[in-house]
């Protein structure tokens, strides 16, 4: 399937969210019937490759199928290296990552701890990993810019902190996010680590554009079930073996965020864009009107019991890698 590492995104690669005045050259010249053509073909290879890299994974008996058939496919980037088809986790572990501005007691650090104790008791390694303090992730420079959206990074610019998380997080199998709601998102700790963490070349790889595409993501869009599927092929995810589990905090009601049309944080969008299954998010909502003995005798059991249940779920997983490791 490819050796996980780093590799340089292709020329030309932009996160979609990036300001297109600022990284792409005024003035390009349309596109010739034969160059949209090619482009449109490569990424159809590609949304190939992903599905077929899907496909090895949900059933690991189809792998020799699916590497024969990557094979065909016969993709290389631009830097003429091997293709990096995804990044494979190394451990069926998890890495727990706490985001709390404050450092002292929070109800957020309760259920970290809670997380960490289910990980224990169900046999599956953790790792744990606080945002908050005088540490501060995001991108601060124009070097460190252009290095997160087209991972061609600079010397310097991503710092060895940043390379060191990515690493982390390559390496864990599971993704486990504990974090409070702030104004209907995470909070800047944690927004500031996807920005400098999951970035270009090393999180997504950007599929080649083109206006047919651009027209067809605003048909998809409009269709529930096909959005949902689409989500997966929307880029080049790298992060495609890995599973996600969030438990975040609310002030108010659990369907305040959808009152203000927010479904997901930009975490969970973040994490499905780069190839990450979304598997659960549990939210502890109305804090603010919930007495500290009702939060001690029903809200909190109530969260060990869902992080159990995902916890059985990790060590699954976990039993049937190290069965596929053993054949």
């Amino acid at each position: 399937m490819g050796e996980a590492g780093a590799e340089a995104a292709e020329a030309g690669q932009v996160s979609p969210c990036a300001p297109r005045a600022a990284l792409a050259p005024p003035g390009l010249a349309p596109r010739s019937a034969a160059q949209s053509a090619a482009v449109l073909l490569e990424a159809a290879r590609r949304v190939a490759a992903l599905a077929l890299v899907d496909a090895s994974l949900a059933v690991p008996r189809a792998r020799p199928l699916c590497d024969a058939a990557l094979g065909a496919l016969a993709l290389r980037p631009s830097s003429g290296g091997p293709f990096v088809y995804y990044r494979p986790s190394r451990r069926a572990s998890a890495l727990l990552v706490l985001c709390h501005p404050s450092g002292g007691p929070s109800l957020c650090r309760s259920l970290a701890g809670l997380w960490e104790e289910c990980l224990r008791e169900a046999g599956v390694e953790v790792r744990r990993l606080e945002l908050g303090g005088p540490e501060h992730f995001g991108l601060e420079s124009t070097a460190e810019l252009q290095a997160a959206l087209t991972g061609r990074s600079a010397e310097g610019a991503a710092s060895d902190r940043v390379r060191e998380l990515q690493a982390q997080l390559e390496e864990s199998r599971f993704l486990i996010f504990v974090h409070p709601i702030f104004w209907f998102d995470v909070p800047s700790q944690l927004k500031g680590f996807q920005e400098s963490v999951l970035s270009s070349g090393f999180a997504f790889r950007k599929l080649p554009g083109h206006w047919l595409l651009n027209r067809a993501a605003g048909v998809v869009e409009r269709l529930p079930v096909v959005r949902g599927v689409m989500r997966r092929y929307a880029a080049y995810g790298m992060l495609r073996d890995k599973h996600v589990f969030v438990t975040r905090t609310q002030g108010g009601p659990s369907a305040g965020m959808g009152i203000f049309g927010h479904q997901a944080t930009s975490l969970e969008s973040s994490l499905q864009f780069c190839g990450a299954h979304l598997d659960a998010v549990d939210t502890v909502a109305e804090v603010d009107d919930t007495a500290e003995e009702a939060m001690a005798g029903r809200v909190l059991p109530a969260a060990r019991r869902r992080m159990q249940e995902h916890c059985r779920v990790m060590a699954s997983f976990a039993a049937e890698a190290a069965g596929c490791a053993a054949k």
